[in-house]
């Protein structure tokens, strides 16, 4: 007589994950400020020293919207109070996103560094876009799996779409990479203006 061979469902715990979570983002979000560069030569006169700090502005810029828009990643991620187990597949969802929010210290650093080269704008708009994409793909994944609570049902289609947003203003800054590599990294902007009013709305 054959034994069938009954299916395993993996789950692992949540907070594993949940503390993985904040670790790699407490980590990213302090390695960001390495992007801006304390000089090692001493200024000959205060005038120096204000257009060095001056000519520092478009890094400080871009620290500040890695910054913020990290922040936003890690609220998007409470979204996990809802999901109710973790299966293997949604933790390599996570793993793959959080290899893509590591990035972001890198990506960050070369805008900063060559931010007149469409290129590095383009590498960062691209880790951004695949933050955003990966964290729909999430969602997506643990509502048709059946893994939200009852109480999160509702708020489906609104958390779909604000889970949009951050893919396609990357989309956006991608094409204005090739007209304006400085303006590129400043569309993203945008995603805490709408996070923000999203969050009134639903």
């Amino acid at each position: 007589m054959a034994l069938k061979r009954s299916k395993i469902n993996i789950t692992i715990p949540k907070d594993r994950l949940e503390t993985l979570v904040d670790g790699i983002f407490a980590i990213a979000m302090t390695l960001l400020v390495l992007s801006i560069e304390i000089p090692s030569a001493e200024f000959h006169s205060t005038a120096d020293f204000q257009i060095y700090i001056i000519s520092l502005l478009p890094k400080i810029l871009i620290y500040f919207i890695s910054f913020i828009l990290l922040a936003i990643f890690w609220m998007n991620h409470h979204v996990f109070f809802v999901i109710k187990r973790v299966n293997s597949a949604i933790l390599w969802i996570n793993i793959i996103w959080l290899m893509f929010i590591a990035l972001v210290p890198f990506s960050t650093s070369l805008v900063s560094s060559f931010g007149q080269y469409e290129f590095s704008q383009i590498f960062f708009d691209l880790n951004i876009f695949t933050i955003g994409l990966l964290f729909y793909i999430n969602w997506n994944y643990a509502v048709k799996r059946g893994y939200i609570a009852e109480k999160a049902i509702p708020y489906d289609k609104p958390i779909k779409k604000s889970n949009l947003f951050t893919p396609l203003i990357a989309l956006a800054a991608i094409a204005l990479s090739f007209i304006n590599p400085y303006l590129s990294s400043t569309v993203f902007l945008f995603i805490p203006i709408i996070y923000i009013f999203y969050l009134k709305i639903i």
